[in-house]
């Protein structure tokens, strides 16, 4: 991966436009891990600045107002983009580590990267850690946090549906230039403030759910990870389920389409995109979809029942404390799904704030054709609405619009290396140097791939390589194979018997969906979009976490 990288880097060298690149001031590692489900595919440059940085400056308020626990340095701390993708930064959340008791960045490096601990590195320098003080004020953070940010969740998702509501039914010739101007300066203070309840969410649950894994092990062994996979499967409760069960409701009859629009309309594939099409703007899709979802809309909660069963058996005397502890997970998991609703709510409002820009603009000789808005800066577009022409501004979207182009094919890995104005992968050296040893390179030839348990179960079947949700029809018995999946794909998931994903947790999107529709489920197996061909037999075992290679096509 890492000589594709360079290469495809230095044959594209003067066509692929740095400018938008948010390159670290210091080396730094990233990963696409937790970036995939919201972000599939390279982002365009107007996305990046009214939905990407917002969505950055997020996690930087969670973070560092809200919980107190890291200092945050400004724009792009948290997140970068590299020629459209977008990564999570890692080093912020390792230095993380130094300020909480218990942790260390050897363990964070392993919880993003799957990296283990080297025992042969020299002890890290000690910091200090955060005072007493300091800690006990994290923790009043963190209780508060825990408290209030489901009802700030709430309240934002009802503000922002009434808000979509009125602007569908907005007739946008008639609004005026200042007002089109106000939307998009409000836009980013507006979706930094709802982006923070949701960052709590992933926050808040990634540490109960391994504290439940951690719990679970002592009374149930190597068991314990299985168990508890199975134990939080079919939850309900989760918004793109419900849009799921919806679309056959569609299809019976019992839902109209417009009640269903209005309720999950603003949903789709890529949908914090701003050129994508969300499912209210795609009829073709959604008639795929509503054909396609008919036959299955439910998921009987017997593996769930019998892995609490086995689980309260195992922990006896401890299991009112774990059950606490499980519902506690139960309930963050579905605000880490849910508390995207209002979020591609906005993302839908501001939309169609675009898009009557774009279409004055190409009234007035300023575009070419209404796309060409995406491959403007948010500046760019706030001058262009103001009558203030930006110089060169055609080439500026041609140069844009061909990186946009060529990232699609860039063959950057989950795990990357950046420093300043260069991307490369990550060295053995490096790894070592961060007290971890390298990741474990995967054999030519081998039989099976191991990940991690994302959904319980086992199944084999026929490999589906899918990269757009919309763009494929699965046959019963087929398994999704995927580089990593955003909410759109939950459809989907209702008409495969099985999924594979290149990166992610039992936290992640995939594994989510996998469990509330009850198929089995691997994850983060790292390069199944690779390893495995399509049309291959293999048979999913969400219970250990491998994927067996069968026959060859």
């Amino acid at each position: 991966m890492g000589d594709a990288l360079e290469r495809y880097l230095d044959q594209h060298r003067t066509e692929l436009d740095t400018e938008l690149c948010t390159w670290p001031a210091e080396p730094g590692l990233f990963t696409r891990a937790n970036a995939n489900d919201q972000w599939p595919r390279p982002i365009t440059p107007l996305t990046q600045d009214l939905i990407g940085l917002p969505m950055e400056r997020g996690i930087g308020v969670a973070f560092s107002q809200v919980l107190g626990v890291a200092p945050d340095h400004g724009p792009w701390t948290w997140n970068a983009v590299f020629y459209g993708w977008y990564t999570f930064a890692v080093e912020p959340a390792a230095a993380m580590a130094d300020n909480l008791p218990g942790w260390s960045r050897a363990g964070v490096y392993g919880d993003y990267f799957g990296v283990a601990e080297d025992p042969d590195a020299p002890p890290a320098a000690a910091t200090g850690g955060a005072s007493p003080l300091a800690l006990a004020k994290i923790g009043v953070n963190f209780s508060k946090a825990l408290r209030s940010y489901p009802k700030h969740s709430a309240r934002d998702r009802v503000a922002a549906h009434a808000r979509l509501r009125v602007d569908l039914d907005r007739d946008w010739s008639a609004v005026s230039d200042a007002e089109l101007l106000g939307r998009l300066r409000a836009h980013t203070d507006e979706a930094t403030r709802a982006r923070v309840p949701h960052v709590l969410a992933s926050v808040i649950s990634a540490p109960i759910f391994k504290k439940a894994n951690e719990m679970a092990a002592s009374f149930a062994g190597e068991e314990a990870t299985g168990l508890l996979t199975a134990a939080v499967t079919g939850l309900g409760g989760i918004h793109m389920q419900e849009a799921t069960a919806a679309l056959g409701d569609v299809a019976r009859g019992t839902l109209t389409r417009e009640e269903f629009l209005d309720q999950f309309g603003f949903r789709g594939f890529n949908e914090f995109e701003l050129s994508a099409k969300p499912w209210r703007d795609d009829p073709e899709t959604l008639d795929k979809l509503i054909a396609r979802s008919a036959p299955r809309t439910e998921h009987s909660t017997a593996v769930r029942d019998e892995a609490r069963a086995k689980l309260q058996a195992a922990a006896g005397r401890r299991w009112v404390v774990f059950r606490r502890l499980l519902a506690m997970a139960e309930t963050h998991m579905r605000w880490r799904e849910n508390g995207k609703v209002p979020l591609a709510m906005q993302t839908h409002s501001i939309r169609l704030v675009v898009r009557e820009v774009a279409r004055r603009l190409v009234e007035r000789g300023r575009l070419t054709t209404p796309d060409d808005v995406h491959h403007l800066r948010l500046a760019e577009l706030l001058d262009e609405l103001e009558g203030r022409p930006v110089a060169d501004l055609a080439d500026r979207i041609a140069r844009r619009r061909r990186t946009h182009e060529l990232a699609q094919d860039l063959p950057l890995p989950e795990m990357i290396d950046a420093r300043p104005g260069a991307l490369s992968v990550i060295t053995p050296e490096r790894w070592r140097g961060l007290g971890v040893l390298p990741p474990v390179e995967n054999a030519a030839g081998r039989d099976r791939l191991v990940g991690a348990p994302g959904s319980p179960g086992r199944h084999t079947g026929r490999a589906r390589i899918v990269r757009d949700p919309s763009a494929v029809d699965l046959d019963e018995g087929d398994v999704i194979v995927a580089a990593g999946t955003d909410s759109a794909w939950t459809a989907l998931f209702f008409q495969a018997s099985a999924v594979v994903v290149d990166v992610g947790g039992p936290m992640s999107h995939s594994a989510i969906a996998a469990r509330e529709i009850g198929i089995p489920c691997v994850v983060n197996v790292k390069d199944g979009t690779t390893g495995i061909r399509e049309g291959q037999s293999i048979t999913v075992d969400g219970d250990t976490g491998e994927v067996l290679l069968l026959e060859t096509v």
